[in-house]
C-alpha cells in the first residue's frame, strides 16, 4: 500500500505541473512537423508519462516517417519503417512501464486480482472501469445525457472537419495516382496532407471520448488540439453562418465553466 500510496501521490502532484508537462504534446508535434524526430519522441515520452492518450501521439511519427513518404510515392525503405516502430514503442514505454509494475506489484502474490488474468492484464483499463464506470457505451445513460449536450459543439465541429479533410485528400491522392489533375485538391485551403495525421489523431480523441470515456472531457482536450482552431478557420474561410455561432458559444460557454470548475462541476 505505501508503494501505491506514493505512486498516486505522485500521478496526483505531476498532473498539475505547469509548462513543460502540460506543452509536451504540442512540443513534440512541432518537432514532428519539423522532422526532428528524436526529439518529437522524446516529448512523446514525456506526455506519455503523465497521460496516458500520449500514446496515440506515436501516430505522427509513423505517419512523417512511412505513411507521408508512401503518399509522395517516395521510395520506403526498410530502416525508415523500423526506425518508425522502435520511435513509436519509445513513445508507448511510460505506459507499458506503469502497467508493468502495477502487474509485478500485485499480480504475483497468492490472491491475485480478476484483472491479472485479462490479456493484456492492464491496470489502467481496470482502475478506469472500477473507479471511473469507463467502458465501451458504458457512459450512454440517461443521467449523462447533459454531459453529452454540452460536449456536442466541439466534437461535431472535429468531427466534421475531419472527415471533410480526409475525404477531399483521399480523393486527391487517388486522382494523383490516376494521373489527374487535383485543382479541387489545391484550391482547398485546408486540403494539405500535413494536417491530415492531427486531424486523425482528433478524430481517433472524438472516438475514444464518444464511446469509451468521459465525453465531456473534450472540453479540456480539445483546446490543446490544433485542429479545433483549423477547423474554427474552416468554418470562417468557407463563410458558413456556424462560425459566428461558435464564438458567441465559446464566449458563453467559457463564462459559465468558470462557475462549473469552480463548483468541481463537469467539466472539471
Amino acid at each position: 500500500m505505501q508503494n501505491l500510496s506514493s505512486h498516486i501521490f505522485h500521478t496526483e502532484v505531476m498532473s498539475y505541473l505547469p509548462f513543460p508537462p502540460r506543452i509536451s504534446h504540442l512540443s513534440g508535434m512541432f518537432y514532428a512537423a519539423q522532422h526532428h524526430w528524436i526529439r518529437a519522441t522524446l516529448c512523446f515520452v514525456l506526455a506519455t508519462f503523465f497521460r496516458s492518450n500520449g500514446v496515440l501521439l506515436a501516430g505522427h511519427l509513423v505517419w512523417g516517417l512511412v505513411v507521408q513518404p508512401f503518399i509522395d510515392r517516395k521510395q520506403l525503405s526498410f530502416f525508415k519503417m523500423a526506425y518508425s516502430i522502435v520511435l513509436s514503442a519509445c513513445a508507448a514505454a511510460p505506459f507499458i512501464y506503469h502497467n508493468y509494475k502495477a502487474y509485478r506489484l500485485f499480480c504475483n502474490t497468492p490472491n491475485k486480482p480478476q484483472w491479472c488474468y485479462r490479456i493484456p492484464p492492464s491496470i489502467y483499463t481496470h482502475v478506469q472501469a472500477k473507479y471511473w464506470d469507463v467502458g465501451f457505451l458504458r457512459y450512454w445513460t440517461p443521467a449523462q445525457i447533459p454531459n453529452f449536450v454540452i460536449a456536442a459543439p466541439p466534437l461535431v465541429l472535429l468531427i466534421a472537419f475531419s472527415a471533410q479533410h480526409i475525404k477531399t485528400c483521399f480523393l486527391g491522392f487517388r486522382t494523383r495516382f490516376n494521373g489527374v489533375k487535383e485543382t479541387d485538391r489545391e484550391e482547398n485551403l485546408f486540403a494539405t496532407p500535413s494536417i491530415t495525421p492531427y486531424l486523425i489523431h482528433s478524430l481517433a480523441m472524438c472516438i475514444t471520448l464518444i464511446f469509451f470515456s468521459h465525453t465531456q472531457i473534450v472540453l479540456r482536450l480539445a483546446a490543446a488540439l490544433p485542429a479545433l482552431y483549423w477547423a474554427v478557420g474552416w468554418l470562417f474561410v468557407c463563410g458558413s453562418p456556424w462560425a459566428k455561432i461558435w464564438v458567441w458559444w465559446s464566449v458563453l460557454w467559457g463564462l459559465i465553466s468558470l462557475g462549473l470548475w469552480t463548483a468541481f462541476l463537469p467539466p472539471a
